[in-house]
């Protein structure tokens, strides 16, 4: 388990080391709460990060080949403290 400024996360997979907890903190934005999995890759340098549910799990796979680039490190955390029903409130 990894401590962020947003809680608690596990590595299920980090290739080459890639995960950076200070990139990680800078880009995650609440939404993101309500995934159990979360997938960050670079692009051009810069950290993209996407979410899935248990049930679109199964299809990590998939984004890894079609939209990560080609040869690009990537890592998958868990988020055990997800909320799928999580409402963001607009200011």
């Amino acid at each position: 388990m990894i401590e962020t400024d947003f809680g608690e996360f596990e590595i299920i997979k980090d290739d080459e080391n890639v995960f950076n907890i200070s990139d990680f903190n800078k880009k995650y934005v609440e939404i993101l709460g309500k995934y159990e999995f979360l997938v960050g890759d670079y692009f051009q340098e810069i950290l993209r990060l996407k979410g899935f549910t248990r049930e679109t799990a199964k299809r990590i796979p998939d984004y890894i080949n079609e939209y990560c680039s080609l040869d690009s490190n990537y890592y998958i955390l868990r988020n055990p403290n997800f909320n799928l029903n999580l409402v963001i409130e607009e200011e």
